[in-house]
């Protein structure tokens, strides 16, 4: 958007301070948690238990939960695409028993894929919703998505050229080596348009165009969290944290938020679930049915943590029901990166568009 600075809105997401909140909350709380494995000698180890319950039950199985009060638990929002919403997750379960079927390595590295793609398209999303509150039209979008792209992609390709990592997605060996030319090449074009990027900020605060500082604030805690979790540490602490946190608390935030402002305005089964003070009860939700789905994966897959899923299936599953168990406990995050990217678009969802056009003064 070229013109007067005064004609660039601010473009918070849910305000300042709570986007301060969500945004750089996340990496500090990270930082803490990789600063006090380090003083403990424990950074390269194996995570506790109390971090795998806190990182991967509580907000990481959690916020795939949160697609549900979007989807599943809103009756008029279902009446809307029944097919879809149907369909993704019997279509999510076929695929997954068929690629299962070809071979579990198989079906891990396709998941953890799609992970990806859903990772860096959620960030790309936070940007364009930036971009829409401060009013910024479509001047500077290609360079915006081009810098999003390159400031998770590249790490993502320093990822595979550099295996093994002491950290995976899902489980080794599910990403494919790269050569290291090619990360070389990579680092080349990221830090290119991570520079154009920058010149063109300088040189809209000195034309009077005006800087988006909401946008700016999730490029560059973007950019910490994937170069510092993934490139500048091998540790699966600091990456599991790192990338977890910054991915999961900003959803569950927003989640609430869109929530929370269409129960205001029409009837909702869940309308009274959506006050401040009961914010609690919402995460406490998510997470104990997280517990739950985590409490299965544990029994029948991983037996990794006995102490933390006590009384569990005395698994794990035989070599022939994985076909079909872990397929079908993965539906529930499949879903999640498949419909997530119809459920926040603003043109689909009437919703989210409004929400989006309203000033937040959090």
């Amino acid at each position: 958007m070229s013109g007067p600075a005064h004609a660039l809105r601010p473009g918070w997401i849910l305000g300042p301070r709570a986007d301060v909140a969500i945004f750089t909350g996340p990496l500090v709380l990270a930082g803490a948690i990789v600063a006090l494995a380090w003083r403990n000698g424990t950074l390269h180890a194996d995570m506790p238990p109390w971090m795998f319950a806190a990182l991967i039950v509580a907000c990481d199985v959690a916020h795939v939960w949160a697609t549900a009060f979007r989807v599943y638990l809103d009756p008029e929002r279902f009446k809307r695409r029944p097919g879809l919403f149907i369909g993704i997750p019997v279509a999510c379960f076929a695929v997954g028993a068929v690629l299962y079927g070809i071979g579990s390595d198989v079906f891990w590295r396709a998941l953890a894929y799609l992970a990806v793609w859903h990772f860096v398209r959620q960030q790309w999303g936070w940007v364009a919703y930036t971009r829409a509150r401060a009013g910024e039209g479509d001047v500077d979008r290609r360079l915006d998505q081009a810098t999003l792209y390159a400031i998770t992609l590249y790490p993502v390709l320093f990822w595979h050229a550099h295996l093994p990592r002491a950290f995976q997605w899902f489980v080794q060996g599910d990403f494919v080596h790269v050569p290291a030319a090619l990360e070389r090449g990579g680092a080349v074009v990221h830090w290119a348009i991570v520079a154009v990027f920058c010149a063109r900020q300088v040189q809209r605060a000195f034309g009077g165009a005006g800087v988006n500082v909401a946008k700016l604030h999730v490029l560059g805690t973007t950019f910490v969290a994937w170069y510092g979790g993934i490139v500048a540490l091998d540790s699966d602490i600091a990456f599991t944290a790192f990338n977890v946190l910054s991915h999961g608390i900003p959803y569950l935030a927003v989640v609430w938020s869109v929530e929370r402002d269409r129960a205001q305005r029409h009837t909702t089964p869940f309308a009274r679930f959506f006050r401040p003070r009961l914010a609690i009860l919402f995460l406490a939700v998510l997470v104990l049915v997280g517990y739950a789905e985590e409490w299965l994966w544990d029994g029948l897959v991983w037996r990794d943590h006995p102490g933390l899923f006590p009384f569990g299936p005395e698994g794990p599953a035989p070599e022939w029901a994985l076909a079909l168990v872990v397929p079908l406990l993965a539906v529930p995050q499949a879903t999640h990166y498949a419909l997530d990217g119809w459920l926040w678009r603003r043109a689909a969802n009437p919703d989210v568009g409004e929400w989006v056009a309203r000033s937040k003064r959090v």
